[in-house]
């Protein structure tokens, strides 16, 4: 897992004249000469997408120069928020779609009116925006989509006298396969609980069972309380994916990206949850395993005939925003508003090998692999992502409490007690109240 145009007012609280003027000061955008503009990711689609990126960009754009950071995803927050309290630093950041991002909004300049005409040609951006809502406040615009789905490794499926084209469908159905599968040697899931994949992989697929969309937006709000009996349910059947033995025992410890998508692609795992863009999707998996091995589905259902539970957790991916202290703005809407755009689309599909939200992208250029024709008949019945939903604190209480479930420290009673308190602890939730 942010965007704006050159013209002016942007706004929710700037005058454009202060925007297009860094905020009074000048700043770059008014000297002569190219402008150097900073910009921090995690480099999501790997880096030769992003040496694309910056390679046309520039070329379109010569009075602008891309000084690219990059930070590994889960040291990400540990070098983004020295910035955001010191108010200086990158002139454009990523975040995550959703309470991440609106967790940092203080961070990035909103949008205003220029929103619609910066995302006229994309799928939808509500992920950017406060709320969900494109109608609030929002403060930028992604280029991919995202969400979550469950790959599995047909040579160990076949190796443990399973069907591999007959992925398990029911949760029951995975239990009984992850027995064939630990009886034959393997790893059934591949997991890794440290940082903020539990929340953004696993967690969504189960509340799937178990929450409506008016729940999932009463969790953005902070109006569902952990200890409601959904929500217990929900860390009930997590905790069973690792009390029960299906995931590797070091899950504890590790994270998912690498470790725990490193157990998938060296073949010792039936199944991965990951997400369908960026560096741990379909043609990584593809690449490690072969595409004839490679399978895709939906996580199986917990409750078949629960409202969502048939449905894919979309969300968009990454949002690129021009933070609130640049003396390049113009410049950082320049570039944010390009990475909207088809031209970046399309050298996301052809070096990021993600799911792009520009409508205009040639389908041409679109894969043909196995998985991503899967994944493109799963996409076609979205539902909200209940992970995006959660804010940090409830993000990191979630990790924590697995591991500490797991390790035998803690009751699923005491984990809802503790993601209450963190639900509690979250600036952006109380806002929301």
């Amino acid at each position: 897992m942010f965007r704006r145009s050159l013209a002016g007012a942007l706004a929710a609280g700037m005058a454009a004249a202060a925007l297009l003027t860094g905020c009074g000061g000048g700043g770059d955008d008014a000297t002569d000469g190219p402008v150097t503009l900073k910009v921090l990711t995690w480099e999501p689609g790997g880096t030769e997408y992003w040496k694309q990126v910056k390679t046309s960009f520039e070329a379109g754009h010569p009075n602008i120069k891309l000084e690219m950071q990059s930070v590994p995803f889960d040291k990400y927050p540990e070098v983004q928020g020295p910035y955001i309290t010191s108010q200086s630093g990158p002139d454009v950041m990523a975040n995550n779609a959703g309470l991440e991002l609106f967790d940092r909004r203080g961070a990035y300049v909103p949008l205003g009116d220029k929103a619609a005409e910066i995302t006229k040609d994309l799928v939808t951006y509500s992920g950017a925006c406060e709320g969900f809502d494109t109608g609030k406040t929002c403060y930028g615009v992604p280029f991919s989509y995202q969400g979550n789905v469950l790959y599995y490794n047909k040579a160990v499926l076949t190796a443990a006298g399973l069907d591999p084209e007959k992925p398990p469908a029911t949760w029951d159905e995975f239990g009984a396969a992850c027995d064939a599968v630990k009886k034959a040697g393997k790893t059934c899931l591949a997991l890794g609980l440290s940082g903020t994949f539990p929340a953004y992989w696993d967690f969504p697929e189960i509340a799937r069972n178990y929450l409506t969309e008016d729940d999932i937006r009463a969790l953005l709000a902070g109006k569902l309380s952990w200890k409601d009996p959904k929500l217990v349910a929900v860390l009930e059947k997590l905790a069973e994916i690792t009390t029960k033995g299906w995931a590797n025992k070091n899950a504890p410890s590790i994270t998912m990206l690498p470790d725990g998508a490193d157990i998938f692609q060296r073949g010792d795992a039936a199944f991965a949850g990951t997400i369908i863009s960026d560096a741990v999707n379909w043609e990584a998996f593809g690449k490690a395993l072969g595409d004839d091995k490679l399978g895709v589905t939906r996580w199986p259902a917990i409750d078949p005939a629960a409202p969502l539970a048939q449905k894919f957790s979309g969300i968009e991916g990454a949002v690129y925003g021009v933070t609130q202290w640049s003396q390049k703005k113009q410049a950082g809407l320049e570039f944010i508003t390009w990475l909207a755009g088809k031209e970046n689309g399309e050298l996301w599909v052809k070096y990021g090998k993600g799911q792009p939200l520009n409508k205009n992208v040639d389908k041409a250029l679109l894969p043909s692999s196995p998985a991503f024709l899967k994944i493109q008949e799963l996409v076609a019945q979205p539902t909200l992502h209940a992970g995006v939903m959660l804010s940090g604190p409830e993000a990191d209480a979630l990790a924590r409490g697995w591991q500490q479930v797991t390790l035998g420290q803690l009751t699923v009673d005491k984990w809802a007690e503790q993601m209450q308190q963190a639900l509690e602890r979250s600036p952006t939730k109380k806002q929301t109240k």
